[in-house]
Parts: structure tokens; C-alpha cells; sequence
């Protein structure tokens, strides 16, 4: 194991294991630790990702200085900077405990990072070396810094890289019995939640549901709500079920052999992939959408996701999203 450590002002995601192997050839998995039963249960669940895939997986703990520092006690701050190195090696002993480390021959070994800088903004900086952050959605805020469910948030609305989500209690996996789900609607952001959703269930043996949720189109009239005709529902539907025809059509195309579900549901889209999470093993949307009528994936949508779904979520922004 080795243990890494940034300056304050950005945690560099490590590029080269143990045995030098480059991680851009097995993939790389970071999950934020605290100690926290929450991020126990994401650090397990991200083990368990980059075991199946013989990815490399750091494991990272983050402190901020700032409040140390200002104190002008070098022993505060080295005690501060000792106890997130305790972390992340505790959190490198369960994965090697409980998984035995990563299987794959010539694949980088777990390790430990240590970022001395704030949960949330360490995380973003590792997002960029980076093809998966896991984070727990609960901590326990002590001062050391937490993975708070504000931090887990914040990640997701940033990181250069998917983010999974465990909500605590709900470290369920994808599986034959576990479906992958996608929310999609007719934007760009879309696409790239197909790819991430279809290559997750075809790597865990997991079927993939790929839903669209439409609601009537309302205006706001004299302070009632008032339906458009016939005409424009029906084009809230067929928006949605084109967009399903899609998504299924660029999952199958990816990997025909996968089985592949569409669900179109007159629903807002958050209760509807909420209501879908009860029997998935992961529900996977886009960070941002179009905005319009049918949009599955705007940024309320996830957030309202995160918070209420009861399986692991997973946000998959644009490369080219603004941050």
C-alpha cells in the first residue's frame, strides 16, 4: 500500500499502483472514506465495482486544514494530517479483509490517498484521473471533515467522471435479480447515461430498464392550471417513447446479448425512478438535461433521486459540462 498526500489546494489522484502498472489500462476507482458506517458501506460497494472490473481503487480521506492551520499549532496540524492517514489505511485493511484486494493479475493494488483539503474538493480534483467516485450519502461531521450528504452533492454536480451514490442501508448491488435503471429523455446527457447504465448491467449480469417518465403539459392561466389539448399530450408521450426507442436501440447496439426493458410511465420523473429503485440493484441519470416538458435528467431530478432512492445511485455528467 502506499499513502498519498496533497498540498491543501488540490488532491492529485494517484496515476501509477504499487507495480507500476498505468491505471488508464484496468480503469480507477476512488471512494471517499470518513470512517463513517456510511462510507463503510460505500467503500464495500466500490471494492466490489472494481473487483469485477480489475480496476484500481484508491482509497481517499480528506481533511481541511484551513481551521488547523489557523491556530498556529504545527502539532494540531500533524495530528490532524496523522489521523486521515489512520483512515485511509483502516479503509485499505477492510477492502484487503473483506475482498482480498484486487484479483486481476498485474492490476495496481488498493491504496491509501490522503488529501488535505475539504472532502467535496478533494473528490472533484480525483474525479479527474478518475472513472468512477463512490461516495456515502450520510457521514458523521466530526472535524476532520465528513462525507456529508451536502458533500456527496456537491461531487455529483462537479466531478469530471460518473459518481455513485450509497445511500446508507442501501448498498444493493446489480444483478440478475437486481436491474440496472436508466432515466432518459430526448437530450445529449442522455446518451452518455445509456453507455454508463447498459456497460454496468452487461459487466454484473444485471437486465436494464431504460424508463422515461412524461406528465400532462400545464399552463398557468388567471391562477388555475389548465391542460393543452389532446394534441400536445399525445406529443408528451411520443416524446417520451421515442427517447426510450433510442436508448434501447444504443444499449443493444453496444452489447446485443444484454436484456433490455423500456417503460414508458405518466409520472414525474423523480417519483417515477425513485418507484423503479425498490427492486434495482442501481438506477444511473444524467447530471443535467434540456429542461423541456419530457426532461428526465435535470439537476433537481438527480438530487431528488439521490435523496430518495432506495438502491445506490449513479450521475453520470458530459465530459464537456461546465462546472
Amino acid at each position: 500500500m502506499t499513502t498519498q498526500e496533497s498540498s491543501p489546494g488540490r488532491a492529485q489522484a494517484p496515476s501509477r499502483g504499487q507495480d507500476g502498472a498505468d491505471d488508464a489500462t484496468v480503469g480507477h476507482v476512488v471512494v471517499g472514506y470518513d470512517g463513517s458506517p456510511g462510507s463503510v458501506e460505500a467503500l464495500t460497494w466500490g471494492a466490489t465495482w472494481a473487483r469485477a472490473r480489475g480496476s484500481a481503487l484508491t482509497v481517499l480521506a480528506a481533511a481541511d486544514l484551513s481551521a488547523a492551520a489557523s491556530t498556529g499549532t504545527p502539532s494540531l496540524v500533524d495530528g490532524v494530517r496523522a489521523g486521515q492517514e489512520r483512515l485511509a489505511a483502516e479503509g485499505v485493511s477492510w477492502v484487503r479483509q473483506v475482498h482480498g484486494g484486487i484479483p486481476r493479475p498485474g492490476a495496481p493494488e488498493t491504496r491509501a490517498h490522503v488529501a488535505l483539503t475539504s472532502p467535496a474538493v478533494a473528490l472533484v480534483d480525483a474525479s479527474e484521473g478518475a472513472d468512477l467516485v463512490v461516495v456515502g450519502n450520510r457521514g458523521h461531521g466530526r472535524f476532520a471533515g465528513a462525507l456529508l450528504g451536502s458533500v456527496a452533492f456537491s461531487v455529483t454536480a462537479a466531478a469530471r467522471c460518473p459518481v455513485v451514490v450509497v445511500r446508507g442501508g442501501s448498498d444493493r448491488r446489480p444483478g440478475p435479480g437486481a436491474p440496472v435503471v436508466v432515466g432518459v429523455d430526448d437530450s445529449h446527457g442522455a446518451t452518455d447515461a445509456v453507455a454508463f447504465a447498459a456497460e454496468a448491467a452487461h459487466t454484473s449480469g444485471a437486465p436494464l430498464v431504460v424508463l422515461a417518465a412524461w406528465t400532462t403539459p400545464e399552463v398557468r392561466a388567471g391562477g388555475y392550471a389548465e391542460p393543452f389539448g389532446r394534441e400536445l399530450v399525445a406529443w408528451a408521450r411520443r416524446n417520451a417513447v421515442v427517447s426510450t426507442d433510442i436508448a434501447v436501440e444504443q444499449a443493444r447496439r453496444a452489447h446485443p446479448d444484454l436484456a433490455v426493458e423500456a417503460r414508458v410511465v405518466e409520472q414525474r420523473p423523480a417519483g417515477a425512478l425513485v418507484d423503479a429503485s425498490a427492486d434495482a440493484g442501481l438506477v444511473v441519470v444524467g447530471a443535467r438535461g434540456r429542461g423541456g416538458v419530457a426532461s428526465l435528467l435535470l439537476g433537481s431530478v438527480s438530487h431528488a433521486t439521490i435523496h430518495g432512492a432506495r438502491c445506490p445511485v449513479a450521475v453520470v455528467r458530459r465530459p464537456d459540462a461546465p462546472r
